[in-house]
């Protein structure tokens, strides 16, 4: 296996040395800085709001978010141990003031949260995710009346054309209706190598 596979292959749960470096890849990657305040632009985060990052990465979107988020909470879900280190000690004085709360565990096993969300947000992660549509319905279970998520996706695989991106928002939106989620939105942002797909759901009653 080739440098660049051993790395690649390190994006869905990393884990040791190459783990490491992905993350620092995902810190640090202009598209990825882009992509990432592209969508919490269209959050259109509140002061007090309460909000869920699933699969945080190194934490720079929570370390983004908790700039705009001064009188509310920003709660994080990761599965990988060597992600949760790296995002807690880029986020350890929002933590210590109990702005910011991580959690390592996979999305699958959600852990118990204390009130509501305004907004969940999951960035390059959604195609991970198994029993997807199960996992959505207990997310809209998490969320206040009227509440939002948010599915981010850039497809990053050899080859990938502007048609994969189109259809992965396409399909992301399917399986947030199965879940439930009212008012389903795609929005697309052109970047290289093809387009940032943003698809959002409301948790309407």
């Amino acid at each position: 296996m080739s440098l660049v596979e051993k790395v690649v292959a390190q994006f869905a749960c990393p884990t040791g040395f190459w783990g490491y470096i992905a993350g620092f890849i995902m810190a640090h990657r202009r598209s990825n800085i882009e992509r990432n305040e592209w969508a919490i632009s269209l959050l259109n985060l509140q002061p007090s709001d309460r909000v869920l990052e699933i699969g945080f990465g190194p934490g720079v979107t929570i370390q983004k978010m908790s700039e705009i988020v001064k009188g509310g909470v920003i709660w994080g879900i990761d599965r990988s141990e060597v992600m949760f280190q790296q995002a807690s000690k880029r986020n350890q004085q929002a933590m210590s003031a109990g702005k910011v709360r991580l959690t390592l565990a996979p999305v699958s096993q959600l852990p118990s949260f204390d009130s509501p969300f305004d907004k969940i947000l999951a960035v390059n992660n959604f195609h991970f995710w198994d029993n997807k549509t199960d996992v959505l319905r207990r997310l809209r279970e998490q969320l206040r009346g009227g509440g939002i998520i948010a599915l981010v996706h850039q497809p990053r695989i050899p080859g990938v054309t502007e048609n994969d991106a189109i259809e992965a928002g396409e399909k992301f939106a399917s399986y947030l209706e199965a879940a439930g989620f009212k008012d389903i939105k795609i929005e697309r942002k052109m970047m290289k190598p093809v387009s940032t797909v943003y698809v959002q759901g409301s948790n309407l009653q």
